[in-house]
């Protein structure tokens, strides 16, 4: 029986030291060993006295909602480091790039759990809330479409006005 409890000795004091060097590894790895949300800042972008930024939150596999990902936008006062998460935002669970207009403008698209269509939004400044100023559009690369006109001072075209566009230059070989 000596023996037996010798060895269960040794087994423990060698888990024991397994588990300590293991956390220390995730320590030196800039890590822990419970799961925590990953932050991801996105560029900010100044707007009338303010900076506006999108962040993207990565949830840890286990949590909830079960949308492993959500996008936010955050403003601040220029010179302030106090970021707040603007009011009448929807969590997205996808969600593009801040596009600045010619105008000063600032827009974005993003799609918000369970559903398929994307949105397309634009930041105002003065009121710090998020407008609404396109729905339905089918993917990212519509939206990504339609951004690129904001950019380029263009208006956005609707679902319809994309559809029987791309209807057209399909056609185009008939």
């Amino acid at each position: 029986m000596g023996l037996f409890l010798l060895g269960l000795r040794s087994l423990f004091l060698r888990l024991a030291v397994f588990v300590v060097f293991a956390a220390l590894f995730v320590w030196f790895l800039g890590g822990n060993l419970t799961a925590n949300a990953a932050r991801r800042n996105h560029d900010s972008v100044a707007c009338g006295g303010q900076l506006v930024r999108v962040v993207q939150m990565i949830l840890p596999m286990d949590s909830l909602p079960s949308e492993l990902e959500t996008w936010h936008v955050e403003a601040t006062s220029e010179g302030d480091d106090d970021w707040e998460v603007v009011a009448n935002n929807a969590t997205l669970v996808r969600a593009t790039e801040l596009t600045i207009a010619p105008d000063g403008g600032i827009w974005f698209a993003g799609a918000s759990s369970g559903m398929r269509a994307w949105t397309i939004y634009a930041f105002d400044c003065t009121t710090r809330a998020i407008v609404v100023q396109g729905t339905e559009y089918r993917n990212r690369a519509d939206v990504e479409r339609q951004l690129a006109r904001v950019a380029l001072g263009l208006t956005l075209q609707s679902p319809e006005t994309i559809d029987s566009v791309r209807d057209n230059i399909l056609r185009q070989g008939d």
